[in-house]
Formats: C-alpha cells, sequence, structure tokens
C-alpha cells in the first residue's frame, strides 16, 4: 500500500458538515480492507486501476472513472483488482446533513456511480487534497467546507436523485446515463443487461425510452461508438489492429475485424490506407 499523499486527520467542530479526513493510495494487487462500519461517509474516486466493492451482499466492480463511499453504519468490503490495482482518492466527512445532501443524489442507492476522470467530483477531491494547512485552524476548516460544498453539489448535479428530477424529464436523465455509461465504457464489453441493471430499469422499458430519444437501439449506439472510436485509433499508424480491438472492448482482433468490416463495409487495414491517401 503506499500513501500518494500525506494523510490528514481533522479535529473538526462542526455541527452541520465536516472534512474529517483525506488522502490519496496506490494499492497492491489484491489489498482489500473489511468488512468494517464507519461512523462517517468516507467518498473514493479510482483514478486508475480495477477493484471490487461487495455491499448488502451484492458484489459491484469498479474501474477508473467510477466512485463509491463507504456509508455510515453499513457493513462494507472492498479489495483491488489482482492485475491492475486501483489508485484512488478519498474523503472523509461527517455532519446533520451530509446524509440528507448524499440522499439528493443517488450515491446511496447502490454505494457507487459511473463518472469518468473529467468529472467535476474529482476536480473538487482533489482540492481538497491539497489544501495547504493555515496557521489560524478555522481558516483551513472554512476553506475544506467550502470544496466540500463543492463538491457535494457537483454530485448531486451529475446524479441528481430520482425525487429531484420532474417526471417530464426523467426519461431524458435515464436515457443520459445510459449514453453517458456507454462512452465511459466502450472499452469493456458492456451488456444492455448491465445498463438496465445499473439504472434500476427493466431492458424492455430502457430499449423503448433509449429509442425513442435517440433512434438508436442501444446494441446499435454501443457499436456505433466502439466503431467511431476505433476509426480515430486507427489514424494513428503506430497502433497495431490488435492494441485497438482491445481498446474498444473487443478480446478477439479477428471479432473486431469482422465486426468493423460489417459496419464500414472495409476492413480495418483498409480504413487505415484511405486515410493515408487522405493525407
Amino acid at each position: 500500500m503506499n500513501i500518494l499523499n500525506i494523510y490528514n486527520e481533522l479535529d473538526s467542530h462542526n455541527f452541520d458538515l465536516n472534512v474529517d479526513h483525506y488522502g490519496a493510495e496506490q494499492c497492491d494487487k489484491g489489498y482489500s480492507f473489511g468488512p468494517t462500519i464507519r461512523d462517517n461517509f468516507v467518498l473514493h474516486f479510482i483514478t486508475k486501476g480495477r477493484g471490487k466493492i461487495l455491499v448488502d451482499g451484492k458484489t459491484s466492480y469498479l474501474a477508473a472513472g467510477d466512485l463509491f463511499i463507504l456509508p455510515k453504519d453499513v457493513s462494507i468490503f472492498y479489495q483491488a483488482d489482482e492485475n491492475e490495482p486501483w489508485t484512488y482518492i478519498w474523503v472523509g466527512f461527517s455532519g446533520s446533513r451530509a446524509k440528507d445532501l448524499l440522499n439528493q443524489s443517488q450515491l446511496l442507492e447502490n454505494y457507487y456511480l459511473h463518472s469518468n476522470l473529467e468529472s467535476p467530483i474529482l476536480g473538487y477531491m482533489h482540492q481538497i487534497n491539497h489544501v495547504q494547512m493555515h496557521p489560524i485552524p478555522s481558516i483551513t476548516e472554512l476553506v475544506l467546507i467550502g470544496y466540500l460544498n463543492q463538491l457535494l453539489a457537483a454530485l448531486i448535479e451529475e446524479f441528481p436523485s430520482e425525487t429531484l428530477i420532474k417526471p417530464e424529464t426523467q426519461t431524458k436523465h435515464y436515457v443520459q446515463q445510459a449514453i453517458k455509461m456507454i462512452h465511459n465504457h466502450y472499452a469493456h464489453p458492456i451488456k444492455v443487461s448491465e445498463i438496465a441493471d445499473f439504472l434500476a430499469l427493466s431492458r424492455s422499458y430502457l430499449y423503448k425510452i433509449f429509442k425513442q430519444e435517440t433512434g438508436y437501439s442501444i446494441k446499435d449506439y454501443i457499436l456505433q461508438v466502439k466503431m467511431n472510436r476505433s476509426c480515430q485509433l486507427l489514424e494513428d499508424a503506430s497502433r497495431s489492429i490488435t492494441e485497438i480491438a482491445y481498446s474498444v472492448g473487443y478480446q478477439d482482433p479477428l471479432t473486431f475485424s469482422a465486426a468493423f468490416k460489417n459496419y464500414f463495409h472495409m476492413s480495418p487495414t483498409e480504413f487505415r490506407k484511405t486515410q493515408k491517401n487522405k493525407d
């Protein structure tokens, strides 16, 4: 276990909202913690690698760009992947308003969310981790609480609870979340059932609203994202077809080549040649 920056344990006395501690870690292969029950909330954002969490008897596999929380008074176990152990940044916080604010987001529904490394949530977590300690403790505390408020606001804005969403916009929200998940995870084999499970929707209902909003079936949209990304990667002559196949979620380069040819009516190699001719 490697601590990437100084672990800060703070002595806060605010009743409504406190930053208790924060830090970042690069975990060893298979490193695990728990089952543990916290007396505060600890938000983690995965910046590299993979791992899993086990809570309420359900195991969820997460990767870079995802976030998860160690909830207050709930038993949770988490473990770094054996091959690609995760690196994460965390912020621990507490206070009388903490749970109410978290309930305005979707985070406490499954204790994890699929985001991305460009998320403002991660940005505010970095801000907290790099706050300079002031000789007057109350100044440091006020700065940290300011960033924590912005962090929670970003969390609610990116992942608002369904209770905050007007009925007429709920369908669009589901589709937007599905699209976001596809764009964040196209590099892995992603199933429609996984998206439906994450959104807590039936596959048939998700298929219906996705088709209504985008004009595409989910499978066709996933394929479009993968194919468009593969075209971008093929413009880089230093990348092999095998590497590109893996980068867009295909474990077998031949399967990728067949899918590409079926979609564009030319092989990846032929497409690359057409791009060279344009140059």
